[in-house]
């Protein structure tokens, strides 16, 4: 069998790898003269040994996956881990800064508010029988024509507790409260507790040390030598076409690749621009076209010295989310990291790099009273990126029901990976994971 594999982030990898470790001779394609796709360390832009992550950035306990491939090429998780209910350990409103310890003055209820609203949502992960089979459970069609925002509502939450609900939203699946199905979330829950009972451990967030490029960059570096596979870097597609006997590939350089099989491991954004010789059935031509995507904007500052309150913090002002995402690197200076998703970070990306950088420091700098010298910074917009189109996909009301399924099933001999298509949806986890699926569906 031979293989064209599209992208070389780690769906991309994963997929070549599995392939050719069957049999398969492989030629791995991609746009960019990168491996990692929207898992991109930053240490060029700062000074002191530090670094930033400008897209990936976390692996969860649960992520084992990521833990078999960090380990055997060395890499390790730093610090003691995250549980994310410390997001809550301070906020931003109007102009004052709360901690967790003075938060009643805003509202004594915010903490019960915003705890009875999680499990709210939480509860409806239980009914699910299989998380990789959403459809499964008893009220989906019900659950996904709601939203978070539904939720919300049904809550009814105070300002502050408002705030954070909406922050959730745009942090964890980069989208707005409106944009998010609620079989969607019922469905990530039940994943991430479906996988913590069967490891048997409590799921905690890491960051990598060094960086999570140091993954891509060797796995990429490692598939170089094997010799069923053949990597090509500055080479995007324009069109596709198949037929019984192959599919065939157009470049934009003008050239043409055949194969029996074709991988899609990127984004479906940038296949929206594809011409499709052999068009898709229309529900998949829908699902190509409508899933959701989330749009953020990350923007990292370093300061000469860490003046700011530790741990995630919350605001009602343009930089989202707060954090020192630096804090286990060690050293005299700091990276604070503005995390904002939905429609503040898609208007972000509507200005340049610079315009970002500037607003968000200013931000900072009135958020924690930063007076310390600025050594460094970046800010990616991952929605106003071509080859990417967004952050990682969100699953919107109506389209767990309506695209989940249809995602997933081969169109001839074309098959998707990414993390769109995974279990483990938006996460560098769900991206090794579909690769090795779409292999094992070919070798078996």
């Amino acid at each position: 069998m031979r293989a064209i594999v599209v992208g070389a982030g780690l769906a991309g990898l994963s997929a070549a790898e599995s392939l050719a470790v069957s049999g398969v001779d492989v030629r791995l394609v991609e746009a960019g003269h990168r491996f990692g796709g929207r898992a991109r360390t930053v240490h060029d832009r700062f000074a002191n040994g530090q670094y930033a992550e400008s897209g990936a950035e976390w692996v969860d306990t649960v992520h084992h996956r990521m833990h078999e491939l960090m380990e055997r090429f060395g890499v390790s998780t730093i610090g003691s881990g995250l549980e994310w209910t410390t997001i809550r350990r301070w906020l931003f409103w109007d102009a004052h800064l709360y901690t967790a310890n003075d938060m009643a003055l805003l509202d004594p209820r915010v903490f019960d508010q915003v705890e009875r609203y999680e499990a709210t949502v939480d509860s409806h992960a239980v009914d699910l029988p299989d998380a990789s089979r959403p459809s499964s459970h008893p009220r989906a069609t019900e659950l996904d024509a709601l939203s978070l925002a539904d939720a919300m509502d049904d809550c009814r939450l105070g300002p502050a507790a408002t705030l954070f609900a909406r922050r959730n939203s745009e942090g964890e699946f980069a989208a707005d409260p409106a944009r998010v199905s609620l079989l969607f979330v019922a469905q990530q829950r039940a994943q991430e507790a479906e996988a913590a009972r069967a490891l048997g451990v409590e799921v905690l967030a890491h960051r990598v040390d060094g960086g999570v490029s140091g993954i891509a960059s060797s796995w990429g570096e490692e598939l170089l030598r094997v010799s069923r596979i053949r990597i090509e870097f500055g080479r995007s597609v324009t069109a596709i076409d198949q037929d019984a006997e192959g599919v065939r590939v157009e470049l934009a350089d003008g050239g043409t690749l055949e194969a029996d099989v074709l991988v899609l491991a990127t984004s479906l954004v940038p296949l929206r621009r594809v011409a499709w010789r052999c068009p898709p059935p229309d529900d998949l031509q829908r699902a190509l076209h409508g899933l959701g995507y989330g749009t953020i904007t990350k923007t990292a500052v370093q300061f000469e010295r860490r003046e700011w309150e530790p741990g995630y913090g919350t605001t009602s002002s343009v930089s989202q989310r707060l954090y020192d995402c630096s804090v286990d690197q060690g050293g005299s200076s700091g990276i604070v990291m503005s995390y904002c998703g939905g429609e503040g970070g898609q208007r972000l990306g509507e200005v340049s790099e610079d315009e970002r950088i500037d607003l968000i420091e200013a931000d900072m700098r009135r958020v924690h009273t930063i007076g310390s010298p600025k050594l460094g910074a970046f800010s990616r917009c991952w929605s106003v990126e071509p080859d990417f189109g967004g952050a990682y996909a969100v699953y919107e009301p109506g389209q767990v029901t309506a695209h989940w399924d249809v995602l997933r099933r081969p169109f001839g001999r074309i098959h998707l990976a990414g993390e769109h298509v995974a279990t483990c949806t938006g996460y560098m986890e769900g991206a090794v994971e579909s690769g090795r699926t779409v292999a094992a569906r070919l070798t078996a």
